[in-house]
């Protein structure tokens, strides 16, 4: 009898560990991590090559005009945006979270993080 392990997507594993605060950790911490968010199929949300859907744009009269995106692709790419959030935010820091919460997504975030913590 065999049986399947179902891979959650919505965690961790283990072995990516909480960064310290410090940074102290940085370099394990953004390897693990990195290969972990590759392994779900997200990193695309983190280093920009899956960018928010926009509307096609028309131009009449002088007057540009964009229509709003196809609304499934929109709410795809939002699941996986809401989904990285998680990921990213379960293993910062509190006070580093409260820095880059106000973002307007996870590519600002994670390039806000890696600046943070490669000056450290």
């Amino acid at each position: 009898m065999s049986t399947t392990v179902p891979v959650t997507t919505d965690t961790l594993p283990t072995n990516v560990p909480k960064l310290d605060i410090k940074g102290t950790n940085w370099v394990i911490f953004s390897l693990r991590f990195q290969i972990a968010v590759e392994a779900k199929e997200l990193w695309k949300q983190f280093d920009g090559t899956n960018p928010k859907p926009v509307g096609p744009s028309t131009t009449s009269g002088g007057v540009t005009t964009t229509s709003p995106p196809d609304p499934v692709t929109l709410a795809q790419w939002q699941k996986s945006e809401n989904l990285a959030k998680h990921l990213l935010t379960q293993r910062i820091p509190d006070s580093t979270m409260l820095c880059v919460w106000n973002l307007p997504d996870v590519v600002a975030m994670w390039k806000e993080i890696v600046r943070e913590y490669t000056e450290k």
